[in-house]
């Protein structure tokens, strides 16, 4: 199946995406591409909207309807490596049994590590693309006959990017955007944002917990990406993908920490075949017992006591990935 992309990256001479912000561009991507494209639009906003939706609804048959994903990638990401990771992403989701398609927001990071925080300003300036250009147009295009349940994956940095998006709309809306949208899940993974705001009396992560109807964050103390003697950081606070959320304050009702610490220990070396990353960072993304799990939140049916995938850790209402 072809693949669907939201491309904020600019579009260079030779028929490539650069590292710049660019213009909103609305892709389908072949199944024989390994790249996106500019070549690869598909139109207009509503016209791709028409084209995935007809996938994600086929006849308006309830049985055959899939859920809609929007892959959010972290830094120091190439739009291959993206389109590897949204593909595989989509695939092990409807392995697991999620009836799914995984779309791609894909903001331009620089491919390089020691760009850290150009890709941080990049992320800012490009947020708000991911809710007005994508999030809220399909809640207001599918409500008005058959719905369409829209989540968000996101990691490492585009946990920030999540973060800012809902953010800047909550804070500049319009009179014409109506505050009333709402997505289903929301899953971080990796996420480079501060613990701290995970608090339930910290504005930050608010307007993120106003718009959705859960938010699961997977962790792992031996990311080393996420490490604050990391050269990168500038903020030295603890990240949430590293250490979870706060243990000394309450934290909102819809949160849900899952410790995936264990489960990466137990994967034996190399933990990456398929794609490129540092392994504490970005084994998720590799892992049939996460795949699992995040199937199963994606979907909702399954109250978070119930997922099969984890355990509760230590009496607490937190979770840990199952190690097999």
């Amino acid at each position: 199946m072809n693949s669907y992309v939201l491309s904020v990256r600019m579009k260079m001479t030779g028929n490539v995406f650069g590292n710049q912000v660019g213009g909103v561009t609305y892709l389908e991507v072949p199944d024989t591409a390994k790249v996106p494209l500019p070549s690869h639009t598909a139109g207009t906003a509503q016209q791709w909207m028409t084209k995935v939706l007809q996938i994600a609804k086929p006849d308006n048959v309830p049985e055959h309807k899939r859920d809609i994903v929007f892959f959010v990638h972290g830094y120091n990401t190439s739009p291959e490596e993206a389109l590897k990771r949204q593909r595989l992403a989509e695939l092990k989701l409807n392995e697991h049994k999620f009836n799914c398609m995984v779309i791609g927001f894909d903001w331009p990071s620089n491919e390089k590590p020691q760009d850290y925080l150009s890709d941080r300003g990049d992320a800012l300036d490009t947020a708000p693309v991911l809710v007005r250009g994508g999030i809220i147009p399909f809640t207001i295009f599918s409500k008005k006959d058959c719905p369409v349940n829209v989540h968000i994956m996101a990691h490492s940095m585009g946990a920030f990017v999540v973060r800012e998006a809902f953010r800047h709309v909550d804070k500049m809306r319009d009179s014409d955007l109506a505050n009333d949208w709402r997505i289903g899940q929301i899953a971080l993974f990796a996420a480079d944002i501060s613990s701290s705001c995970f608090a339930a009396d910290n504005a930050d992560m608010l307007p993120v917990f106003n718009h959705c109807g859960r938010l699961t964050n997977y962790y792992s103390g031996f990311d080393e990406a996420l490490a604050a003697s990391n050269i990168k950081n500038i903020d030295l606070s603890s990240r949430v993908g590293r250490v979870g959320m706060p243990v000394d304050t309450p934290v909102p009702n819809k949160a849900v920490d899952v410790d995936c610490g264990a489960r990466y220990q137990a994967i034996p070396y190399p933990k990456l075949k398929i794609l490129d990353g540092m392994e504490s960072h970005s084994w998720y993304l590799e892992d049939e017992i996460w795949y699992e799990d995040l199937a199963q939140t994606l979907s909702g049916s399954t109250d978070r006591n119930y997922i099969t995938s984890r355990h509760a850790k230590n009496g607490s209402n937190d979770f840990e990935l199952n190690t097999d």
